[in-house]
């Protein structure tokens, strides 16, 4: 596939993480082995590409189960029938909607590896937003880092392993407080993504009729924050307040939080949609 085909999949805004997408992808194809992006991609990219390029297996990976974030792999042909060749080789879970993508691929290995961040501070209770702050203040692009998991005050987080010895080494405290950051590896814990979960209705998937009935503003009243790029779907700015959102897409909106669109729970008597919306927390 030439460039110019691939990167038409992506805004014109986005071109140079594209290409950085691009470049995995030839390298798959020009020198028949697994190509591993170093850097995690926001569903806006990762959903835009197909199962299978020109022959090239394409699989995600974030760490936790339906992670946002994802490092992709790109997998040649003829190094897939060679792997089904060993009698334990280990296929891939079906597509869903949820985990659109998400390898199950048993011989991947992606360049990631997780941490673990622990504080102690009897006076405060630190945020995301701290912990993510501290870690962004090592200078590290935020591209390099997966999704942050926040459990009982202790951050959960894969990070590229370029990166693993520059936080280990460096990160000694989240906000005033002291911290200590260690690997995680083998069969420790990792936690999962925490959720409140809503039932909304809705006359249609349209992001503004979807945004009013999470937010509880009139669809009038929220035709602004949608103008202004205060929402985002699926990571990116959506200020088409017609558009229709599918099942599995997230929605950030600015003030609110970050919710994901989970599942359709039918229709009620009047023929009004009936969905389920996840708030994470």
């Amino acid at each position: 596939m030439k460039k110019e085909i691939f990167l038409k999949q992506f805004p014109k805004e986005a071109e140079y993480e594209a290409s950085r997408l691009y470049n995995s992808f030839e390298s798959a194809k020009e020198y028949g082995v697994i190509s591993y992006t170093e850097e995690f991609f926001t569903p806006n990219f990762w959903k835009r590409l197909t199962r299978k390029i020109e022959g090239i297996e394409v699989a995600t990976s974030g760490g936790f189960k339906g992670s946002d974030r994802r490092q992709v792999a790109f997998i040649p042909r003829e190094y897939i029938e060679y792997i089904k060749s060993d009698k334990d080789f280990e296929g891939v879970l079906k597509e869903d909607t949820e985990n659109y993508m998400e390898s199950n691929y048993s011989f991947l290995e992606f360049p990631y590896r997780f941490l673990k961040i622990q504080i102690n501070s009897k006076f405060k209770e630190y945020s995301h937003r701290d912990f993510l702050g501290s870690l962004m203040g090592l200078n590290i692009k935020r591209e390099l880092m997966g999704d942050l998991v926040m459990e009982e005050g202790i951050g959960y987080i894969p990070v590229s392993e370029k990166i693993k010895e520059i936080i280990l080494n460096n990160l000694s405290q989240i906000g005033k407080a002291q911290c200590l950051v260690s690997e995680i590896k083998g069969n420790d814990k990792i936690p999962d993504y925490k959720y409140d979960d809503k039932i909304i209705t809705v006359s249609s998937k349209r992001l503004d009729s979807i945004v009013s009935a999470i937010t509880g503003l009139s669809r009038t009243k929220v035709v602004e924050p949608i103008e202004r790029g205060k929402v985002l779907v699926d990571y990116a700015e959506e200020k088409e307040k017609s558009k229709n959102l599918e099942i599995g897409s997230l929605i950030t909106i600015r003030g609110y939080g970050k919710f994901k669109l989970f599942s359709d729970k039918g229709e009620t008597k009047k023929g009004k949609e009936r969905l389920l919306v996840k708030k994470y927390v």
